[in-house]
């Protein structure tokens, strides 16, 4: 075989694979998830099981679909923002992604409560303005690198009357910002005794993380 017949073999090799990779590439659905323990699916006893994303991808084992995770039990806002400023994989995720699913901001209104001593209306407001102030500098990087919209998961309701205020008045920032998918769960796990396990954890069991898959499916559908 001479050495030009073996040229044009190779360069019709690497031609074919190179198409077939775009091709492939292009009919998967990259879908991105950002967030803190429910991301991570920690359950109702802090061990680290399912999330909904998982359940997502469960229901959709027929489709081509590629699913990302940067989750941490301990994320915050403000730790997801230095991380997306420092971390060339998730810009790049950002980039590749059609979906971005993002749940944060519980972390940082449940510390804030507990830190802040005699809680009243007024301070919770702070906290409140404080959590808001961070999701829109998250946005803002965002936006740098996903241009779609972007997915957040609200805030289902707390036993606690201060922290579901700041859960309520957080849900209806989120409702009204015109460059995100709202996804409402605030009475989607009402039912403590069906979807809390353990009374003294805000992680939801397996059926709450299905509740949320079966919901972001729905939204992603439409």
């Amino acid at each position: 075989m001479t050495r030009l017949i073996k040229l044009i073999i190779l360069i019709i090799l690497s031609s074919s694979v190179y198409f077939i990779y775009n091709i492939t590439k292009e009919s998967k659905t990259y879908i991105l998830n950002l967030g803190d323990g429910l991301c991570e699916g920690i359950n109702s006893y802090g061990i680290k099981e399912y999330g909904y994303s998982d359940y997502y991808l469960m229901r959709k084992t027929n489709k081509n679909i590629s699913l990302k995770k940067h989750c941490s039990k301990e994320m915050s806002i403000d730790k997801m923002i230095n991380l997306i400023k420092t971390n060339s994989q998730i810009k790049k995720d950002l980039m590749e992604s059609h979906h971005l699913i993002i749940n944060l901001g519980y972390n940082d209104l449940f510390y804030r409560t507990s830190i802040t001593e005699n809680m009243n209306i007024y301070k919770m407001n702070y906290i409140v303005n404080n959590t808001i102030n961070d999701y829109n500098d998250l946005i803002t990087e965002i936006k740098k690198y996903y241009d779609n919209k972007i997915l957040i998961i609200g805030y289902y309701k707390s036993k606690n009357s201060y922290l579901n205020y700041g859960i309520k008045q957080l849900n209806n920032y989120l409702k009204s910002n015109k460059s995100i998918i709202y996804l409402d769960t605030y009475y989607l796990l009402s039912d403590y005794q069906k979807y809390f396990s353990n009374p003294n954890s805000y992680y939801p069991n397996n059926k709450g993380y299905m509740k949320i898959a079966t919901k972001i499916t729905k939204k992603l559908e439409k």
